[in-house]
């Protein structure tokens, strides 16, 4: 479990699977059998991707589109299973086993 406001980042790529009445996305990882890093950024980035990881232009949340989380982020709240993070102005739910403090 993560604290409400602790800074995280978050590993891997993901497909959206759930577009919530309560206005959060679920994302659920795409493992492609590599570990991916994030590096250190300033800035938080959500990026739309294919399935094979090349990166492409935003058309909207659709469910079954390929996301990848670049940055530190902020937790908004969080259970055993899943964390709640604030990407800009949209709340994204990721599994707790995705995420990695930042220091």
């Amino acid at each position: 479990m993560f604290e409400p406001g602790e800074k995280v980042s978050i590993i891997g790529t993901f497909i959206l699977s759930a577009i919530a009445e309560e206005g959060f996305l679920e994302f659920d990882p795409f493992e492609r059998g590599q570990i991916e890093m994030n590096n250190e950024q300033n800035s938080s980035e959500l990026i739309e991707v294919t399935a094979s990881g090349k990166e492409k232009e935003f058309d909207g949340f659709n469910i079954g589109d390929f996301f990848v989380l670049s940055g530190t982020f902020e937790v908004e709240r969080s259970n055993d299973v899943f964390t709640k993070i604030k990407v800009g102005n949209q709340l994204i739910s990721v599994p707790n086993h995705k995420i990695m403090e930042v220091a």
